[in-house]
């Protein structure tokens, strides 16, 4: 069977990108990825339930082989485009298909106020865009203490998958903002990845992350990462 020429030099695009697996996300489309917030798709009925306090583990599934990566999060049922509280600052990962973080923690501390049982939230991970820009994803929480934590079969990593702490100002940089290095998209001349991060590997089982090396990224790699 033949395909048209066209088809064919778009599938390696269609293939690229990132998905969010878990939480549940609102959806995902291809052509609205770059629109913030949330890649193009409107709020959705289904909440992921998350316990109240804690961490709980966010699962994705990389098209790109080397991706910034920021995890954001907006109080309220409906909170627009008011994603203000940075959960994981942007970090690299290097390597296609599966990728958890499992552990990603939060406090009232973290969010500037008490959570209470049946608080509204949406998640947002956001990475460097193709070639520039952002690309996002979005997925709607709530906060309930009848929940546990609970770690998805999605939330597994591909060998050689390899998740990398960008240094002070390239891990305070957006994700939307960054290149897939840590340098700035702005900048005429790249920062390399050697300068910008420190990288950890994980292979076989269940390999704990060095929190220390992680900078800001702190204990939302402490848990270590399940590994395929």
């Amino acid at each position: 069977m033949k395909f048209p020429l066209l088809s064919l030099a778009l599938a390696p695009l269609a293939a690229a990108h990132f998905q969010l697996q878990y939480p549940t996300s609102r959806g995902f489309d291809e052509d609205t990825m770059p629109e913030f917030p949330c890649g193009g798709m409107s709020q959705s009925s289904n909440r992921t339930q998350l316990p109240i306090s804690g961490s709980f583990p966010v699962a994705l599934k990389m098209g790109h082989s080397q991706t910034a990566v920021e995890v954001l999060l907006a109080l309220g049922s409906n909170p627009g485009d008011n994603y203000n509280i940075t959960l994981v600052h942007t970090f690299q990962v290097t390597g296609l298909g599966a990728f958890c973080l499992p552990h990603v923690e939060f406090s009232s501390d973290v969010l500037g106020v008490n959570i209470t049982d049946g608080m509204n939230a949406t998640l947002q991970v956001q990475s460097n865009g193709d070639p520039s820009g952002g690309l996002y994803a979005c997925a709607d929480v709530q906060f309930s203490s009848s929940v546990t934590y609970s770690e998805p079969s999605s939330c597994t990593n591909n060998t050689n998958v390899v998740a990398s702490a960008f240094s002070s100002a390239a891990a305070q940089r957006n994700a939307n903002e960054s290149t897939s290095t840590g340098g700035a998209q702005s900048s005429s001349s790249d920062s390399s990845s050697s300068s910008n991060t420190t990288s950890t590997t994980s292979k076989g089982a269940a390999v704990p992350l060095q929190t220390a090396a992680w900078g800001l990224l702190g204990a939302a790699f402490a848990g270590g990462m399940a590994v395929l």
